[in-house]
């Protein structure tokens, strides 16, 4: 009976010191409920939101980047991505197998180029303890055949860890205009 005690008494612990080191991170405030998915303040995209009133879809393809490591994620922060086509997305994920910076080689996830389809995104990164993505402003402009999104990483928290947030969304029907990530 009494080694079955210290047993549990064991387990407790270890249980106690693998919890211990998440208790030094605190949010600074705990939000009652998560916030709407708009454009005002968004944490990924819902499938099919539109930019504007236009009718330009987009969904959250955020997904197709879970194979790539934190190391690469890390090093591509500040470079802004369009694919317009498989081989592209096949030649980005070369360039991360090829960077060496993932101990093993990238996964490589599918995305549905069809109709015009394309792939845009990028990483941020911050310090704290949860981050997320804000839209500041878009504009799509029909004469230059230009859409720019300007956002804005709106990290929170005071934890001491290192974040990096992906946003990565697919556009349809905009295969042949320039599109503009911002990040302010």
């Amino acid at each position: 009976m009494k080694n079955k005690k210290l047993l549990v008494l064991k387990r407790l612990i270890l249980i106690g010191l693998s919890i211990a080191p998440l208790l030094g991170c605190t949010l600074d405030t705990i939000p009652t409920q998560t916030p709407a998915q708009t454009w005002d303040n968004f944490a990924s995209p819902e499938p099919n939101e539109t930019l504007s009133s236009s009718s330009i879809l987009w969904t959250d393809e955020t997904a197709i980047m879970n194979g790539i490591c934190f190391e690469a994620a890390l090093d591509a922060v500040g470079q802004f991505f369009v694919i317009r086509n498989n081989q592209q997305l096949l030649s980005f994920y070369d360039l991360a197998d090829n960077s060496h910076l993932c101990r093993h080689p990238v996964g490589r996830n599918p995305f549905d180029f069809s109709n015009g389809r394309i792939l845009a995104g990028f990483w941020s990164n911050g310090t704290g303890c949860t981050a997320y993505h804000s839209l500041e402003s878009h504009n799509l402009d029909q004469s230059t055949l230009t859409l720019t999104i300007q956002l804005r990483l709106v990290t929170e928290g005071t934890c001491d860890y290192e974040l990096i947030r992906p946003f990565w969304i697919g556009i349809n029907s905009l295969q042949s205009y320039e599109i503009i990530l911002e990040l302010e």
